[in-house]
């Protein structure tokens, strides 16, 4: 349909997509989970929307491509499942070691022990995995970061991480389903700069492995052990579920903030075509990775 479309306007244009579908869910009868999973199928609609009636893209195989689907990034994956524990789990051990609220362990209910839990951790991050974070990451890191990539790294990550978090308003301000404490002018702002800090470190990844499993993983990771460490803690009051420790928490975004100011700086604008920094049409790869020796 518009097949001389930029990269840049290609992006917008998914963008659009995406986020109209996010508005259209909150009108979707529906209560509970229903509607912050039903949207996190919007990024994925959007991109075959855009790949295969808009710009028509998706009929050879250099369109699928520039997705990252087809590369592994095998060597990101430690980073992907370790960044979220670690940031996570000293923002929770933060409000567990001043008092703020109880910490109360139990591994998976069965009475399997911990060997058993660590095996249905590790099995629901594959799932995640495979699923719904790939539905996101498909659309934000898998195709709507590359073609932001001519505004250059930084602002490409940034912008990304961004209009992600911008996705999510139409759920978080219509509906009482996602984020429901708290002060919504208070709320807002930090889940903004939470996702936006959270996605440069996904976005790193990328954009480092030319590949979109990586991201994946770590979105995957991110919402698991979030909800593992919620879990873990007990007479949890707004200040720390929202304001403090949470999704939308300051200390995750300080967390978040700090990797990738030890990460971003390391993204070279250069291509480099080799065997240990896949490239994909579009992207930028790293100068370097601690992990890629």
């Amino acid at each position: 349909m518009f097949a001389h479309l930029t990269d840049l306007s290609k992006g917008l244009v998914f963008y659009a997509i995406t986020f109209a579908l996010a508005l259209a869910v909150t009108f979707v009868p529906g209560e509970g989970n229903t509607l912050p999973l039903l949207s996190m199928l919007a990024p994925i609609a959007a991109v075959l929307l855009v790949q295969l009636v808009v710009t028509r893209d998706g009929y050879s195989w250099a369109g699928w491509a520039v997705l990252g689907l087809h590369r592994f990034g095998v060597r990101w994956w430690g980073l992907a499942v370790l960044g979220p524990l670690l940031v996570l789990g000293a923002s929770y051990g933060v409000v567990w070691a001043t008092g703020l609220a109880g910490f109360a362990p139990s591994p998976a209910a069965g009475g399997g022990g911990w060997l058993a839990f660590t095996a249905l951790l590790v099995v629901g991050i594959v799932r995640v995995t495979l699923t719904f974070a790939l539905a996101e990451e498909i659309g934000w890191r898998g195709y709507l970061l590359p073609r932001l990539a001519s505004l250059g790294p930084g602002r490409a990550l940034l912008l990304t991480g961004l209009l992600h978090g911008l996705f999510h308003m139409p759920l978080l301000l219509l509906t009482p389903f996602y984020h429901p404490e708290g002060n919504r002018l208070v709320v807002v702002p930090l889940f903004l700069a939470s996702v936006t800090s959270g996605g440069l470190i996904m976005g790193y990844m990328r954009l480092a492995s030319g590949s979109v499993w990586p991201a994946s993983l770590a979105h995957a990771a991110h919402n698991l052990f979030w909800d593992l460490f919620m879990g873990w803690t007990v007479g949890a009051s707004p200040l720390v579920t929202e304001y403090l420790a949470g999704e939308s928490g300051v200390l995750p975004i300080v967390g978040y903030g700090l990797l990738a100011v030890w990460l971003v700086p390391r993204l070279n604008p250069a291509r480099r075509a080799t065997a240990s920094t896949p490239v994909v049409p579009g992207t930028l790869t790293p100068a370097a990775h601690p992990a890629s020796a």
